[in-house]
């Protein structure tokens, strides 16, 4: 691509540039992307508005079915969320390759990444044709800046499902352990 077109292109995704009728490119792009979210069970605790400012802080990923969306041990401080299809998530170790999980639509990936900065702990392949948003900790943090009272409310949501993912874990250790 030309210098001219990414400039073009940048210019597009950040929102600077404007249709020939002086519409706000940007703002079409967060009302399709906030159309798209609030389709998500994830999004059902928050208004259409706050979803719009959640998706001014969102970058969306296209990924056909057996795409690598994240490799453990990479180091990603960004939160997923699947809005269409499906990940197939891997674990290394004795049993190589070993798949532990698939996530679906409205579920999401990364949040001990999000909060914490370390290496993801495990690997997500698309099972299928997928499209997810990701939301970076410098995003993350904008958002807060923006808006401490939804800054707060993602971040709860995020905190919650830390928590029930260790509630499950635990569970399954206990259950294990019983064997």
């Amino acid at each position: 691509m030309t210098k001219t077109g990414e400039t073009e292109k940048q210019e597009e995704i950040n929102g600077t540039a404007s249709g020939g009728d002086g519409r706000n490119i940007e703002g079409e792009r967060i009302y399709r992307l906030a159309d798209y979210l609030e389709t998500t069970k994830w999004a059902k605790e928050f208004t259409f508005n706050q979803i719009c400012q959640i998706c001014e802080h969102v970058t969306a990923v296209k990924a056909k079915k057996g795409t690598v969306i994240f490799k453990e041990g990479d180091i990603e401080k960004s939160l997923g969320i699947i809005v269409k299809g499906s990940i197939d998530i891997y674990k290394a170790g004795v049993n190589e390759g070993n798949k532990i999980a698939t996530l679906k639509k409205s579920q999401t990936f990364g949040e001990m990444a999000l909060v914490d900065g370390e290496p993801r702990s495990a690997t997500g392949i698309a099972a299928r044709n997928s499209v997810i948003f990701f939301i970076t900790r410098k995003e993350l943090i904008n958002l807060f800046n923006e808006s401490n009272r939804l800054g707060f409310k993602l971040l709860w949501k995020v905190s919650k499902l830390i928590s029930q993912r260790l509630r499950n874990t635990t569970g399954m250790l206990v259950d294990y352990m019983e064997e």
